[in-house]
């Protein structure tokens, strides 16, 4: 049985010097610029704790809503499934696709106002270990009270698609380590694109630990807290 180790991750953001002012510059930005800006523009809101439910969670749709005022496009970048997806390139084929569809349908050229153009940033990640570590379920769940934001992030979002992994951290440590594949899969089939940070933390809190003992392990936490 392996451990499981949570890392948490630090992000280094930085200005690529490429802007577009209007859809066929920012789609000839889109097919060229480094994997690593589209990683940033569509997850960064979910890292920092900036998306809510109803609002576009990626800065591509916000931009084209907001400043091009192009609301039907907008919504189609937004609706990406990205759950499915487990590159970058394909992600970053999928959007191209979806502004030359829009494109051509609509060969309007409106541009975004001085000083509202899209600036492409980009960002390298620094993964950093903590000090939890679990070799039980019942561990596992605890430690997952204890860790960062952004370590839940790291381990279900970052290693996921940057890395091309097919599930999250988490699944692939239960599967392999325990061979149980209900538990496994009830965690895959969240989607982190859809809840907050904390509401994705509780959901696999609450698959991991029996009701009742769940309730009676973290009351004991929130007392250690509070005494600490």
């Amino acid at each position: 049985m392996v451990p499981f180790k949570f890392y948490t991750s630090s992000l280094l953001v930085e200005i690529t010097g490429r802007r577009a002012e209007d859809l066929p510059s920012f789609l000839r930005i889109l097919r060229e610029i480094d994997a690593s800006s589209i990683f940033y523009h569509v997850h960064h809101a979910f890292r920092e704790y900036s998306f809510a439910p109803g609002q576009y969670s990626n800065d591509f749709a916000r931009w084209v809503s907001e400043e091009l005022e192009e609301t039907p496009l907008a919504e189609k970048l937004a609706s990406v499934n990205i759950k499915e997806v487990t590159d970058l390139e394909t992600l970053r084929q999928a959007l191209i696709a979806i502004v030359e569809k829009y494109l051509a349908e609509s060969p309007n050229n409106r541009k975004a106002l001085p000083g509202r153009e899209f600036y492409f940033l980009r960002n390298t990640g620094i993964v950093i270990p903590t000090k939890y570590e679990a070799k039980t379920i019942e561990e596992f769940a605890l430690a997952l009270r204890q860790v960062g934001m952004r370590s839940i992030y790291y381990h279900f979002f970052d290693a996921r698609l940057r890395l091309g992994h097919k599930t999250n951290d988490f699944s692939n440590w239960i599967r392999s380590n325990f061979n149980d594949e209900a538990l496994a899969a009830r965690i895959e089939a969240l989607d982190p694109y859809f809840m907050t940070l904390d509401q994705l933390r509780d959901r696999i809190i609450s698959f991991c630990l029996p009701r009742k003992k769940g309730n009676f392990i973290m009351n004991i936490i929130s007392r250690l807290i509070k005494i600490s």
